[in-house]
């Protein structure tokens, strides 16, 4: 009998048919990993698909405001979207059905929309600048739930919710102000100061100056008249800012804008033939910032308003192109009781990137130059002392005043519809009665010691005084400018004195005298004291016309901040953080 023989190694051994083996055992595992792998990828496809869906929502809703949920299911039905709303009476969907929220709601998708207001304040954490609820509404936040589709992992898994959040606002900008509009003008000073910065002599008539104030320039088209005359071929709106003009240049220039009165016109042509030899150059960077615009071409148009007074722009490049920003007038007269003043100015240099006008979103701000200013007025005569006169030097600084945007409201329809807050703070304002040493006015970085000064000096009578005031209001004051204050390029004012005569008023009362008679006969100290007080209050009027002026022609007032909205654009909402 045959028996069988079993070789060495036997089907246990074979090893011929492992790979298969092995394949068979992990081949389930690479289907599942390749299903998910595609799960997943369709899953982000999906989320990629929800967001663009909630951004351009958000944008629509934004745009119509006032009826967010319609718009957002025209928007729907107009694109084959089958989402449902999330209103008060429920869930609506885009046939207009009111529907229960569930699972088929969810695996459709639920849009939630939430009106509210954008503050772009970059001090502001993203998650904050958006106010659900808050009135009047700029702005819309979407949300989207929607259950998510899978393929292979829905046999072992629950498809996940996903979701995704967009939020637009209008983008609003503001053209704004800070300077002195307000005027009691008087013609001899202004023509002698500005002449003095001009290297030249002037002879306006207060009506030109006035016209001056008056004449609002539209920037868009001031620049490109300057682009022209200073041949920037495809210039942008920062290559003519940066651009070196000459006064003769800027006032041509301004001519140049349609819509200015004939006299504003004159007045113009008379400072630009009493100029022409003044080749002193300055950019207008130094006086216009207008953000958002600075990389477009100055061709392009415009679908913004700016407007700056030409009185303005002429004083603060004059100022400015001055060069050692110091102005010296030895004599100004004509004012009732004051034989003469001799006056020494010294402008600060302008803030960098905060120039007084500025075109931007909120949180921009403009400033003031800081000014010193020295004048010696010399009073006709003492009363009950015919014959002499008084001697009184007074010193006035003024730092930076400050203005800055702080919110842009807009009420739709047009986008010129708008409210604009801007949160003002008037500088320091110092006024003294006293002699500061010349070499202080425009050295800034020292501060100004103000001593006693002689103020009569006769062979009879001899009168030290000094005075000092100080202004401060170091809280802002938000000044808010309805659409039809700003359409009328109305002035707001945060001061921290009423008016200058109160000041100067205030300083007379405060002076602290030495009187030296030297002969009886005319009176006893306290008589003389009565007389000098009498002879001050006198001419306050005049020396407030003379303080007044001469800073106004540089743009800024004793402890009192002018601001004025030129121009406010709500544009088409765009998605923001």
């Amino acid at each position: 009998m045959d028996c069988a023989v079993f070789k060495h190694g036997g089907f246990f051994s074979d090893k011929s048919g492992n790979i298969g083996i092995s394949a068979a055992l992990v081949l389930p595992l690479v289907v599942l990993s390749l299903g998910l792998g595609v799960d997943y990828g369709y899953l982000t496809l999906q989320k990629r698909e929800m967001q663009g869906i909630v951004d351009i929502t958000a944008i629509v809703a934004a745009a119509d405001l006032p009826n967010v949920e319609k718009a957002a299911l025209d928007h729907f039905r107009n694109n084959g979207l089958n989402l449902a709303v999330a209103t008060k009476s429920g869930l609506v969907t885009v046939d207009g059905k009111v529907v229960p929220r569930d699972l088929t709601a969810v695996q459709n998708g639920i849009v939630t929309i939430v009106e509210g207001r954008y503050v772009p304040d970059p001090a502001l954490a993203t998650g904050q600048r958006f106010i659900p609820n808050a009135t009047p509404a700029d702005a819309a936040r979407v949300s989207i739930e929607k259950e998510g589709a899978l393929h292979l992992a829905a046999m072992f898994s629950k498809p996940p919710t996903m979701s995704a959040i967009g939020t637009a606002a209008s983008t609003k900008l503001a053209a704004f102000s800070i300077g002195s509009r307000l005027a009691s003008l008087d013609g001899g000073i202004l023509n002698a100061l500005l002449g003095q910065m001009l290297g030249t002599t002037i002879s306006l008539k207060v009506m030109d100056y006035r016209a001056l104030v008056d004449a609002d320039i539209e920037v868009q088209p001031f620049l490109k008249v300057v682009s022209t005359r200073l041949n920037l071929t495809a210039a942008t709106y920062e290559d003519v800012l940066a651009a070196n003009l000459t006064m003769p240049q800027l006032l041509s220039s301004l001519q140049a804008v349609h819509g200015l009165s004939s006299t504003a016109t004159s007045a113009l042509k008379a400072l630009e033939a009493a100029s022409n030899r003044n080749k002193k150059t300055f950019t207008l960077s130094q006086i216009l910032n207008i953000d958002p615009k600075k990389g477009l071409n100055v061709n392009a148009g415009s679908n913004w308003d700016m407007t700056v007074s030409a009185f303005d722009l002429v004083s603060a490049a004059a100022a400015i192109a001055n060069g050692t920003n110091q102005v010296s007038l030895n004599a100004i007269a004509g004012l009732p009781g004051i034989a003469s003043a001799n006056v020494k100015l010294a402008i600060g240099e302008p803030p960098v990137e905060t120039p007084p006008h500025r075109f931007g979103a909120p949180g921009s701000a403009v400033r003031t130059a800081q000014t010193r200013l020295a004048v010696e007025v010399t009073v006709d005569g003492l009363a009950a002392l015919a014959g002499l006169k008084i001697k009184l030097p007074i010193y006035v600084e003024v730092a930076h005043a400050e203005g800055r945007l702080a919110d842009i409201r807009c009420y739709g329809s047009t986008p010129q519809n708008a409210s604009v807050s801007v949160d003002a703070v008037p500088g320091v304002a110092e006024i003294a009665i006293g002699t500061v040493h010349p070499s202080v006015l425009s050295n800034f970085s020292d501060e100004a010691r103000v001593e006693k000064a002689r103020l009569v000096d006769s062979t009879l009578l001899k009168i030290d005084g000094i005075a000092h005031v100080e202004a401060k209001n170091m809280q802002s004051q938000r000044l808010t400018f309805s659409p039809s204050e700003v359409a009328m390029g109305g002035v707001k004012s945060v001061s921290t004195r009423d008016i200058l005569t109160s000041t100067t008023q205030t300083l007379l009362d405060n002076l602290d005298t030495d009187i030296h008679v030297l002969f009886l006969t005319i009176g006893s100290p306290q008589t003389v004291q009565t007389a000098l007080a009498q002879t001050l209050r006198a001419v306050t009027p005049s020396i407030d016309t003379l303080l007044y002026n001469l800073l106004l022609t540089v743009g800024v007032r004793v402890g009192e901040a002018d601001v004025r909205v030129t121009g406010v654009s709500c544009l088409q909402p765009v998605l923001v953080q």
